[in-house]
């Protein structure tokens, strides 16, 4: 009771203490919330549509893709330009994927599961199953459908009976196959919606009568031609003002998707020093005199080289520069070195010298050996079989070939000695020793093989050489220097003002002004400088400067302005405007200047224009790229209205003023058809409004990229 009594006296002492505990706990519990709740709203790679995609859906789809890109490819790794351009390609899909779904609600568009299977299994294989490499047949290159039905049973196999390892590979190729499935449907969508698209487009006879009578009518023709580079820019005028005009006129011509960085930066490449050249000469030394003590030069080599001792004889055509520089006057046992060669110190001793063949032509049979205790019997004694069929007279090829018909014949083709080192020395003797047309049987690590010289190369001067080579490599204390220097420059307490000053001083050679979009792969095509390219493009502060460390390398960079994604600033694009408008005036300036001297031929232009007289020949109106030229829709206009061998008037074209004759037309030979002409048409159409629907989708979704603030 007392105890109660005692409670009741507290009780508003003890509903405060509990208050202000359940109030330190919501509150607690509301900004732990509120941080992952803002931490969500931040979490955008980007937005379609209002549609959010996460940082870690974007990165999971990367990692399909690299997966992917690896196993059609067969490679382990990827290098970074791969990386960067799988990222573009993500974004593009993920993208186009979200507007096609948008677009596709909205017209009723669909693919069911029924279309998906028959692009899998049906006569109409998609278009994309079709070109991947591991659905091709290897012998022709062309789309194996055998193939791609026994990955699919690969990947329908039930798993509860598998070993794990095979289990393993069911699962990986269970996975690349849903994305493949998903790329297929997102293929066929697409194909429905740009058909939409292509069919409210409709092409007439006439139209396609015209295109095709164009399109059959090439021309041949003379030409001269006044490149706007060849016109000093101070011959003309381009005010700031017509700069400014053209530019408000245009303003959508120059919209950024992404932030525009503007900084100043200068690299430090990373080298070895005097010091690391210096220690890397006394082991050189050191491996010299081993070398010269040693009758086991192979072992000095393991020792002290980055290359293996190879126990082979090599031709003169096989050396080095060093080494057949050393050669040319070398007795056997003659060491030459340690001599600097690069980055490296080299040393060559002379083991011996033969007259030998350089190479011999084979062919090879090979059977593995048993993985299993008690079978290698079994193994040998069907390698006998083989080997006693060749010994009573059939031919190695014949019977190579019943063992496995795509072997060619079990040919190799020519080895070389070196060629054939990393099989064993065993074998390299047998195979330059045994007469031509002879078979012979080996044991070699795995496997049992069965080999017949067919042909030698004539018999040459041969040697067998040690070679040490041994790299100079950037020390970490040479490393530490140069990082203890730029990280002194960094944090200079005028750096930021003084950029420009305190690094000339220090003899760095600084790049300003430089343009960096925050969706760049690297700066300046610098591998591994996607930091910088992150960084400048999020740093809010101006003027701020930070040290990147690449593998061989130290970028500096002070950020000097970020401009927003939207329109970009006119000082940034009045460059390339001014030089635009310049080339207009230089038109008109050369246009005019050439009418006041009424010149009558083409020879009298040429020698005006300070040019020569050029020809191109089979051009029409529908030619894209004219030979040396490019595109020049003026040239292509003349090949088909301009009258025959008259001289045309000075015309405006894209890389400078022309003056043209058109020498001939002739008339193509394919004969005209009507549906086939309108559905190429229809066709191109359809290519054209699907680049274009997609760009136009971008702008009315509003698709905002923010890849930059978080890759």
């Amino acid at each position: 009771m007392a105890t109660l009594q005692k409670i009741r006296d507290k009780g508003v002492f003890l509903v405060a203490i509990i208050g202000i505990a359940l109030l330190a706990f919501i509150l607690g519990d509301l900004f732990t919330s509120g941080n992952t709740l803002f931490a969500k709203s931040r979490d955008k790679a980007f937005v379609v549509n209002g549609q959010v995609i996460s940082t870690q859906e974007f990165a999971d789809r990367i990692t399909e893709w690299e997966s992917f890109q690896k196993m059609i490819s067969g490679q382990t790794s990827l290098d970074e330009n791969t990386s960067q351009q799988i990222r573009e390609a993500v974004y593009d899909q993920m993208v186009r994927e979200r507007m096609l779904d948008n677009e596709a609600a909205k017209l009723g568009l669909s693919v069911s599961k029924t279309e998906i299977n028959d692009l899998v299994h049906g006569e109409t294989i998609s278009p994309l199953l079709q070109q991947l490499p591991f659905f091709l047949d290897p012998q022709t290159g062309m789309f194996d459908r055998e193939g791609l039905m026994q990955f699919l049973s690969t990947v329908n196999a039930p798993v509860e009976s598998l070993q794990p390892e095979e289990r393993a590979v069911v699962e990986q190729y269970k996975s690349m196959w849903l994305f493949i499935e998903n790329m297929v449907k997102y293929q066929r969508l697409q194909e429905k919606y740009t058909t939409l698209l292509a069919n409210a487009v409709m092409v007439n006879d006439v139209e396609a009568k015209t295109t095709f009578d164009l399109s059959q009518q090439n021309a041949d023709m003379a030409y001269v031609m006044k490149s706007y580079f060849t016109i000093p820019d101070s011959t003309v005028s381009v005010t700031d003002q017509e700069v400014k005009s053209f530019y408000e006129k245009n303003k959508n011509a120059f919209r950024m998707n992404v932030p525009l960085a503007k900084i100043t930066y200068f690299t430090k490449e990373i080298v070895p020093s005097d010091a690391d050249f210096a220690e890397i000469e006394a082991q050189a030394n050191e491996a010299y005199l081993k070398l010269v003590e040693t009758a086991n030069p192979a072992s000095v080599v393991a020792d002290y080289s980055d290359m293996p001792f190879r126990d082979v004889y090599l031709s003169a055509n096989s050396l080095t520069e060093g080494q057949k520089s050393f050669v040319e006057s070398a007795s056997v046992s003659d060491i030459k070195g340690p001599a600097r060669e690069g980055d490296a110190f080299t040393i060559y001793k002379l083991l011996d010298k033969t007259v030998a063949p350089d190479s011999v032509h084979l062919r090879m049979m090979a059977i593995p050996d048993a993985s299993m205790a008690g079978q290698d019997s079994i193994v040998t004694h069907f390698v006998d079989s083989i080997f006693n069929e060749i010994q009573s007279g059939k031919s190695f090829a014949e019977v190579a070939n019943s063992l496995n018909p795509q072997s060619n014949g079990g040919d190799v083709g020519w080895a070389r000695e070196i060629d054939l080192a990393q099989a064993g020395i065993d074998v390299v003797k047998a195979a330059f020793s045994a007469p031509v047309g002879q078979a012979f049987k080996m044991t070699v690590p795995g496997q049992q093989i069965i080999l017949q010289v067919e042909e030698k190369t004539v018999p040459v001067q041969k040697y067998k050489i040690a070679t040490i080579n041994i790299p100079v490599v950037v020390s970490e204390k040479t490393s530490n220097n140069v990082d203890n220097e730029l990280n002194q420059f960094v944090s200079d307490p005028n750096v930021s003002k003084n950029f420009n000053e305190l690094a000339t001083q220090k003899g760095y050679f600084v790049m300003p002004d430089a343009s960096v979009s925050a969706n760049d792969f690297s700066l300046m095509q610098i591998p591994g400088s996607c930091q910088v390219v992150t960084w400048a493009g999020n740093e809010k502060k101006m003027g701020t400067v930070r040290k990147f460390d690449i593998t061989n390398m130290r970028i500096i960079a002070r950020v000097d302005q970020v401009y927003p994604a939207g329109v970009a600033p006119l000082q940034e694009v009045a460059t390339s405007i001014r030089s635009r408008l310049s080339n207009d005036k230089k038109a008109e300036k050369i246009i005019s200047d050439l009418t006041a001297k009424n010149l009558t031929s083409l020879d009298a232009y040429a020698t005006e224009m300070q040019s020569n007289v050029d020809t191109v020949k089979f051009v029409n109106f529908t030619t894209r790229n004219i030979t040396g030229l490019g595109f020049e829709p003026t040239l292509n206009a003349f090949s088909a209205y301009a009258p025959l061998n008259t001289l045309i008037p000075p015309a405006k074209g894209n890389m400078g003023v022309y003056v043209v004759n058109v020498l001939s037309r002739t008339q193509g030979t394919e004969t005209y058809d009507a549906k086939a002409q309108k559905d190429l048409i229809q066709s191109n159409n359809a290519y054209m409004l699907q680049m274009q629907s997609l760009e136009t989708l971008k702008k009315k979704l509003k698709v905002e990229d923010n890849r930059y603030v978080f890759f």
